[in-house]
């Protein structure tokens, strides 16, 4: 398991649109991934869970990668999320 914290820049936060950026992108990988916000720990293959760890424009989470390519894949979902959360 490694983990990495990331600042979302995103203007709208993790809502509707960029949610469902962030679940496409780790349905792509082959590791659990998992964001983690305050007390909130969801899955992020799951565009509903995202949306309810209720996360705006600046705050900072963790994402948590667990698998064979976690390395790889938290690389990329780290490079999703810089990039703006644009489809």
């Amino acid at each position: 398991m490694i983990s990495r914290k990331v600042v979302i820049s995103n203007p709208s936060g993790l809502h509707v649109r960029p949610a469902g950026v962030l679940s496409r992108a780790a349905e792509q990988c082959s590791s659990r991934i998992e964001l983690i916000s305050g007390t909130n720990t969801v899955n992020c293959r799951s565009i509903l869970n995202i949306l309810s760890a209720a996360v705006g424009s600046g705050d900072e989470v963790e994402l948590q990668c667990t698998g064979p390519e976690e390395e790889k894949d938290l690389e990329y979902m780290i490079s999703v999320i810089q990039k703006g959360l644009e489809p």
